[in-house]
């Protein structure tokens, strides 16, 4: 065979690699349920700090106070970008820890006591201040905050990807904790509407809420809860890779750096990343189009739907969580990453539909219609409210990133196992905090960028529902083309994606043969 059919053939077997089913799961290798279940509940209470301070936001200070989207972009992006700018430190600082309670817990525990302690603060601004000071308060607090969150986020991340050697049992500890979490993003959607509500204002029912008032008092609500179920994960999960990381001489921050970079698995994960966080320059734009097109400026309503459709998004999820880990234990993650790509390449383009009052107000008719068939003997009347049918991308997006972030972080950790065929090392933290700051970075970035990007198209938030012809029309445009076109990227980075099953059945041959197997963590519980 020549030199060249040679290459074809090595080729072609490298690509049956890729889809390439797993295999089953050892005893040994698989984790208690309630550990991975528990491990979940540190995510919600990271949840909802973000739920009382970025996603309310909007809600607060641009609906409730009258805030330019440009300045709440800056703020945001202000905070966001301080945010990642410390993830790397902590991950390289866990990482190179050694103490009797391990890398990871310690960090965890004082983290979620800050969490706690510091974001009922962010809302205690004078609001007869200047709009400068409030934001100037707002972007204080939210760096303090968001110092706390990575002292805790960064370490609890890396655990995950410590707590099994297993291909599928990584995917498997996420779907139990996915179920944990989504079972408590059942009250995200709600944050806006609790906090219009008379016993978090203080006003009597009736009253114009002030949300202003009603965030306040949650947010000291929240606080009790994140301290609470933030804490389990550091009782109950175990470090399992603490004896091999002992062992493991500490490297300076630099060099971690270097080695992390280096990782071909890992900066095509950074650029699905990057694909996904560019869609947040328009993404955003769904509110505005919502609230003053689609629901002509309601705002009651739109507090109520904003929670209908979070919940119906959750609910989606939960089913969607334990659907797509056996699609990915099947089929292996890539096909079923590739299959929520898909799914999202879809959800953009439904956008120019169900964003559209006249296609709506014509599908709302046609079901009346066809209801009112089988009801007319009865003498029934049948109304149907047009504008619920504006949740069916938002809901449907839910679904598929329940069924993303139940396979990227499982890849993630295949990636650590990569790294260490490489190098000898593990460095989940140094991994996890490159991917979290990368993450928020380009997040913030975008997400400080999309308020420019609103203007950029011709809204005027002054106008509200008023808005000059064609404004409403171009951000539909934009929040649907620009994301199918990005999805599409992402399609082909998934299709070229290296750790196969196969592959990283090879890969832990390999580092069980150098290092044995990974055994029950030394350090003591904390």
């Amino acid at each position: 065979m020549s030199e060249s059919n040679q290459k074809r053939q090595r080729d072609l077997e490298d690509k049956k690699k890729v889809w390439q089913r797993p295999g089953e799961t050892a005893e040994e290798d698989k984790i208690p349920i309630h550990e991975k279940a528990l491990y979940g509940l540190g995510s919600p209470s990271l949840g909802l700090v973000d739920q009382i301070i970025q996603y309310q936001v909007q809600q607060v200070l641009v609906y409730g106070m009258g805030m330019s989207p440009i300045w709440k972009g800056i703020i945001i992006m202000i905070y966001r970008i301080w945010d990642s700018l410390t993830d790397p430190i902590m991950g390289w600082i866990s990482d190179n820890t050694r103490t009797r309670f391990g890398r990871r817990r310690p960090y965890m525990f004082l983290g979620c006591l800050l969490m706690a302690l510091l974001m009922p603060f962010v809302w205690r601004f004078n609001e007869n201040w200047d709009m400068l000071w409030i934001a100037v308060w707002f972007t204080s607090f939210g760096i303090l905050v968001s110092t706390a969150t990575t002292i805790y986020n960064i370490p609890y991340q890396s655990l995950k990807m410590e707590m099994t050697p297993d291909y599928n049992e990584r995917t498997s500890v996420n779907v139990y904790a996915g179920m944990i979490v989504t079972i408590f993003s059942f009250l995200n959607p709600w944050v806006w509407k609790l906090t219009q509500q008379p016993i978090f204002t203080g006003q009597a029912p009736g009253e114009e809420p002030n949300t202003l008032y009603g965030i306040r008092n949650v947010a000291i609500l929240f606080a009790f809860i994140v301290l609470f179920i933030g804490l389990i994960p550091t009782f109950v999960c175990k470090e399992r890779y603490y004896s091999k990381a002992q062992k493991q001489k500490k490297e300076s921050l630099l060099k971690s750096l270097k080695l992390t970079f280096r990782s071909k698995p890992f900066l095509l994960m950074l650029l699905i990343i990057l694909t996904m966080n560019l869609e947040g320059l328009v993404m955003g734009m769904g509110g505005y189009i919502t609230l003053y097109y689609v629901f002509n400026g309601d705002k009651v309503f739109a507090a109520t739907y904003t929670g209908v459709s979070g919940t119906m998004g959750a609910i989606l999820g939960l089913f969607s969580i334990p659907l797509f880990g056996a699609l990915a234990k099947r089929f292996g993650k890539e096909r079923s990453l590739l299959l929520v790509t898909l799914g999202h390449i879809l959800m953009a383009l439904s956008i120019l539909a169900f964003y559209n009052p006249s296609f709506l107000k014509s599908l709302a008719t046609f079901i009346e219609n066809l209801i009112q068939t089988f009801l007319s003997p009865l003498g029934t009347q049948f109304k149907l409210d047009y504008r619920w049918f504006a949740m069916i991308p938002g809901v449907f997006n839910g679904l598929l990133m329940s069924g993303l972030w139940t396979v990227v972080p499982a890849m993630k950790a295949d990636i650590v196992d990569d790294d260490e065929a490489r190098t000898g090392e593990r460095r989940e933290g140094s991994f996890e905090s490159i991917f979290s700051w990368f993450q928020k970075f380009t997040g913030t970035v975008f997400h400080g960028l999309s308020g420019f990007i609103v203007v950029l198209a011709g809204f005027d938030i002054k106008l509200e529902v008023n808005q000059a012809e064609g404004v409403f029309s171009r951000m539909i445009l934009m929040m649907s083309l620009i994301p199918t076109a990005l999805g599409v990227l992402q399609c082909l980075i998934i299709l070229n994606w290296p750790l196969s099953p196969r592959r990283m059945a090879e890969i832990r041959e390999y580092l069980e043969k150098v290092r044995g197997k990974i055994n029950e963590p030394k350090a003591k519980k904390a």
